[in-house]
């Protein structure tokens, strides 16, 4: 089994908090959080990266990526050593 932690942790900032992310399950586990209202497709893909990268069907980088490009158009990135977009 492959290891589902961030090579570097993706930082976002809600509610003027910040919260490292460091791994798929942390990152699912923000977005299950993330309000109702709020989710649309870039969320989607962002869920759907992460649970395939729990299914072993895409990488941890390739779901990192999806959840970067998540938080960063959401507005709440504070900071990530990488900034690819993802593609659904």
């Amino acid at each position: 089994m492959t290891s589902l932690a961030f090579l570097a942790p993706v930082q976002v900032k809600t509610n003027d908090v910040g919260h490292d992310i460091n791994s798929v399950r942390e990152a699912l586990a923000f977005l299950n959080q993330w309000p109702k209202a709020r989710r649309g497709p870039v969320y989607s893909c962002a869920v759907r990266s992460c649970n395939a990268a729990i299914a072993g069907q895409m990488t941890t980088e390739q779901a990192r990526r999806a959840f970067v490009s998540f938080a960063r158009i959401a507005g709440v990135l504070a900071r990530s050593d990488f900034l690819p977009l993802a593609h659904c």
